[in-house]
């Protein structure tokens, strides 16, 4: 009698044709080193935030500076509030005029010694560290979707004027002088602020980003790379045909970045070499109806290490989990009982400690967590798909048995497992509940037995409470007959 393993991962790689074989789906799960699958991190309370509602047109960015002060920014078009997060609470520091940050794009985030710039696609806005006061960014800067920091100066797109220019500040050091930094000459090269040219091709700068000492320019069809020069401010190094669809999908992984490309393919470069990681879900994003809205970030802890994007639009976000494969991660309407889009509207990997804060589409603050098996009390539902599997020949199969493995949490919330199964994509059948027992039932395998005959079959497992439920091992025991 064989015995072989259900697999259910690696999540979606392998062919698109559903009978021949196809890729296993996952959804809000994740995969440790040894093959276990348990749910994706859920988002729990942060302790330097408050449990309630913080701004009521939601969460859309977040910043930790160097001496670890924690920012947020509010969700409402032209006029988004800022917050200082600390010791659970929240402080508006936008209640006077001018003191908002303008502009209907996503917040982008520069840090320098003194200021904390933000832009918006409009004016740009400082917080100056120290006080925590907040102004418009004065010298008249390019209204401007991208800033970052480089070389002592600021340097941001021109969303307005000259979208193919990329302007910078003049040069700014240490904490006495902050002259330079508002200082935005557009005049050519100077050391009171100037101007380069993306000039590859005349179409407009998407997203500018920093990478060590080079910065990252993205048009619409390519991506240049600048280094500071000796006889300039900055100098091209590099051009690849590479742009991007959605200028807020650019994930920065150590000296690599990952971004969706003007052909919705997922890159991921340091500049000189490329590779893409998008084959597997290929087919979904170019079904989606508006990639550009897209956003990106890193949810980075213990074995996870997950580029997420979210299409808002579309309602959809799409995880790449480093070894494990891509999955998609919901939320979850308990009115409708239907997956929903994800709550998470902002993240910010902290440097001071890892920690991995959230921000809400209802405007609260929270943090991914392993040990959150709910999104700040909304419920995950979680799955895995195997591909359908023929046991390498087409003769009918009999399932003698199957025997799963699973494991839980020591917490005393008892929690059902659920495994179902459909034959040449015909309807699911079962699901045969897997109780996962009393506390200290820590470890629990149940076997189920005659489940039918197959030529290709398919296998789902749910996880379908709050339980910290983990998916150790799934084996048949089957018959192959003579026809």
């Amino acid at each position: 009698m064989p015995q072989a393993d259900i697999v259910f991962g690696p999540f979606q790689e392998g062919s698109y044709e559903e009978l021949g074989g196809s890729a296993p789906s996952a959804i809000n799960v994740v995969i440790d080193p040894k093959g276990v699958i348990s749910k994706r991190p859920g988002i729990g309370l942060y302790s330097e935030a408050p449990s309630t509602v913080i701004d009521p047109d939601g969460i859309t960015g977040l910043y930790a500076t160097n001496d670890a002060q924690l920012f947020a920014v509010g969700g409402r078009p032209g006029a988004r509030k800022i917050y200082k997060i600390a010791g659970g609470s929240a402080s508006d520091l936008s209640q006077a005029a001018n003191t908002a940050l303008r502009g209907t794009g996503r917040p982008t985030f520069a840090e320098t010694e003194v200021f904390l710039v933000i832009a918006g696609g409009a004016d740009m806005q400082k917080v100056r560290l120290s006080t925590l006061q907040s102004s418009l960014l004065l010298g008249a800067p390019p209204l401007a979707s991208h800033v970052t920091a480089n070389s002592s100066r600021l340097l941001a797109n021109d969303v307005s004027i000259d979208r193919t220019k990329v302007r910078f500040s003049g040069i700014s050091q240490g904490t006495v002088d902050t002259s330079g930094h508002e200082q935005w000459a557009n005049t050519g090269l100077d050391e009171n602020g100037g101007f380069f040219t993306a000039e590859a091709r005349p179409d407009p700068i998407m997203a500018v980003h920093e990478n060590t000492n080079e910065v990252f320019v993205w048009g619409k069809d390519n991506l240049q790379i600048f280094v500071p020069d000796a006889n300039g401010p900055f100098a091209p190094a590099a051009t690849r045909e590479s742009g991007t669809l959605a200028p807020y999908s650019i994930i920065k992984q150590g000296q690599d970045f990952f971004w969706l490309d003007q052909h919705r393919r997922i890159v991921y470069s340091d500049g000189r070499q490329f590779q893409n990681l998008e084959a597997p879900i290929k087919r979904q994003l170019d079904a989606l109806n508006d990639p550009t809205d897209c956003f990106g970030f890193r949810v980075f802890l213990g074995h996870v290490d997950c580029l997420v994007w979210v299409f808002p639009t579309d309602g959809r976000a799409f995880s790449f989990q480093v070894g494990g494969g891509w999955s998609e991660w919901f939320g979850w309407d308990v009115s409708g009982g239907n997956l929903k889009r994800l709550i998470a509207n902002a993240h910010y990997l902290r440097r001071d400690g890892g920690l991995n804060v959230v921000g809400t589409l209802d405007g609260k603050i929270g943090k991914f967590s392993l040990d959150s098996f709910s999104d700040l009390g909304e419920l995950i539902v979680a799955r895995v798909d195997s591909g359908f599997i023929n046991r390498e020949t087409d003769n009918l199969k009999r399932c003698r048995s199957i025997k799963v493995a699973i494991r839980r949490g020591s917490s005393n919330t008892t929690s059902l497992g659920r495994l179902e199964w459909r034959d040449d994509t015909g309807p699911w059948q079962g699901p045969l509940f897997i109780d996962t027992g009393v506390i200290g039932d820590n470890f629990i395998v149940q076997r189920f037995h005659s489940l039918g005959t197959y030529r290709r079959r398919q296998w789902r497992f749910t996880f379908s409470d709050s339980a910290n439920l983990q998916l150790v091992k799934v084996t048949e025991d089957f018959d192959v007959l003579s026809s």
